[in-house]
């Protein structure tokens, strides 16, 4: 940038010139969205991976959208089958919560429709037989309580006027009926094992009445955040309801009506949300979601939008995930994991293998652990994102046990543990950022945004043709309000002012420009 000369004055009183102090004219800098950092897809193995980079391709969506979606719809299929003990530290489920930003118009449902694509289709099957199982339910129900109307008849005196029972006999007939009782028919589960915005409420009854592996997963996102669960007067109880599953701690609840109190243990719930950024922002500033530790669990990603660049005229018009290796290779993996029947106990409850992190795969992870928790520390690169970070290592250690499980069926080796420790890398380098946009002025970043458009249209704008403006600027006090700020941060000048001395014109500082 050019230097500029100093500028003089004389002193009337004294008569003596000399150099004003010196200005500067340096615009001053406006916040900007950094660009997301890349999804590691390749730690995701060549089994999930290449399935992610396939989709994404199809699809034509952010790869950290699809990743997001075949990593999420994995823990679903493993996180009933499987624990993962961590050496001596502790055992954890294999459920991972799942957080993807991404704005209107990414593809959201389609990607995600595609990797829960065997999802849907083993709930269908389940829906299919459900009306049978019922018809079934009915008349096994039917019998039971002719079985009991007679044991109870036995019991009866003949004759107009039966004498009572014997206390003798009143202790067989409790004894006969309790008996019975074991024996009667259970209410086929609940077909479904997804779900979209449950309260806790419905959390509790979906787990109570359907298999005690579920998923809460929602391509709009929003719903959940903005539903009757996350209302003022039930957000608490649906977050700390979540945390819970996702420590694997039992669930208790306590009503006044008969019946509706209980405790559920041995159940698993994975998720994968999907917002638009205004609705993740207002969620990562909720002080009860995070104060609670409830988003702190999840695993958050966003990516750069693909949108202006999917075009379609150098692509097959055949073209069909349906026939891609790569796609039918993880929709036959996850068919048969979401299948494969659950080992539960007498009570319902789940009761899962045990996985171990051992030997050398420990070593892995325990550098990990200790790496993420030196970056604690006050003055430490993950500070800022503490809540997040605190749960890093364990999140870790399940991504692992997915990645394992849906590969082998075996114990995660060090193979596995750096490959998870690079995906959770990502997703601490995506808060971090997230963090640091989130203290930047909202307007700064729009201001710079319309910068950048305005730089690429010939550096001048008219207020006639803020109707050319990006969507999101068209508004006339909208533009106005960040043409001001460009130009109160030195960044543009007005050119042209209207009748009534308003500005009908902008151009850019070249010193501006240039940077």
């Amino acid at each position: 940038m050019t230097q500029q000369p100093p500028i003089r004055a004389t002193d009337p009183r004294t008569g003596i010139t000399a150099p004003l102090p010196a200005i500067d004219f340096n615009p001053l800098p406006l916040a900007n969205r950094a660009p997301a950092p890349p999804y590691p897809v390749d730690a995701l193995g060549d089994l999930l991976g290449n399935a992610a980079k396939a989709l994404a391709y199809y699809v034509q969506a952010p790869i950290g959208m699809a990743a997001q979606s075949i990593l999420a719809v994995a823990s679903l299929a493993v996180q009933g089958h499987v624990n993962i003990q961590k050496g001596n530290i502790g055992t954890s489920p294999t459920t991972l919560y799942c957080l993807t930003i991404a704005g209107s118009g990414e593809r959201k449902s389609s990607v995600d429709g595609l990797a829960m694509k065997p999802v849907y289709e083993y709930q269908a099957e389940r829906r299919a037989e459900y009306e049978t199982l019922q018809a079934e339910h009915r008349t096994e129900l039917d019998a039971h309580e002719l079985r009991y109307d007679s044991i109870v008849k036995s019991y009866k005196g003949k004759g107009s006027n039966p004498k009572p029972m014997s206390h003798d006999q009143q202790q067989a007939l409790a004894a006969e009926l309790a008996e019975l009782e074991k024996t009667k028919p259970k209410p086929p589960t609940r077909p479904h094992i997804l779900m979209e915005e449950p309260t806790a409420e419905g959390v509790y009854k979906h787990l109570l009445e359907g298999l005690p592996n579920a998923g809460l997963f929602s391509d709009e996102g929003g719903g959940f955040f903005s539903g009757h669960g996350m209302a003022d007067e039930a957000k608490g109880r649906t977050i700390t309801m979540l945390s819970q599953l996702w420590d694997g701690k039992p669930l208790s609840r306590t009503r006044a009506g008969a019946g509706e109190s209980g405790v559920l243990a041995g159940r698993r719930l994975a998720a994968h949300l999907m917002v638009q950024p205004v609705i993740a922002d207002k969620a990562l500033s909720d002080p009860l979601m995070m104060g609670q530790g409830f988003l702190a669990r999840f695993l958050i990603g966003m990516d750069t939008s693909l949108a202006g660049t999917r075009m379609l005229a150098s692509r097959p018009y055949d073209e069909d995930p349906r026939r891609d290796p790569d796609v039918t290779r993880f929709w036959d993996a996850l068919g048969e994991l979401i299948r494969q029947p659950l080992t539960t106990s007498d009570a319902g409850e789940l009761e899962p293998e045990t996985l171990t992190i051992t030997g050398p795969a420990y070593d892995a992870w325990v550098i990990t652990h200790d790496a993420i928790e030196e970056q604690l520390s006050r003055h430490g690169e993950l500070s800022e994102i503490k809540e997040f970070a605190a749960k890093a290592a364990d999140n870790a250690a399940r991504i692992a046990a997915v990645l394992a499980y849906f590969e082998t069926r075996a114990d995660p080796t060090p193979e596995h543990i750096n490959r998870a420790s690079e995906l959770i890398n990502y997703y601490l380098q995506t808060m971090i950022q997230r963090t640091q946009e989130a203290a930047q002025s909202i307007a700064e970043q729009e201001a710079g945004e319309l910068f950048d458009w305005i730089h690429q249209t010939g550096g001048e704008l008219s207020a006639d043709n803020f109707k050319k403006l990006p969507p999101a600027y068209r508004k006339a006090t909208k533009a106005r309000a960040l043409l001001s700020l460009l130009v109160e941060y030195g960044h543009a000048v007005v050119s042209a002012n209207g009748p009534n001395g308003k500005p009908r014109a902008w151009k850019l500082r070249k010193e501006s420009s240039d940077v």
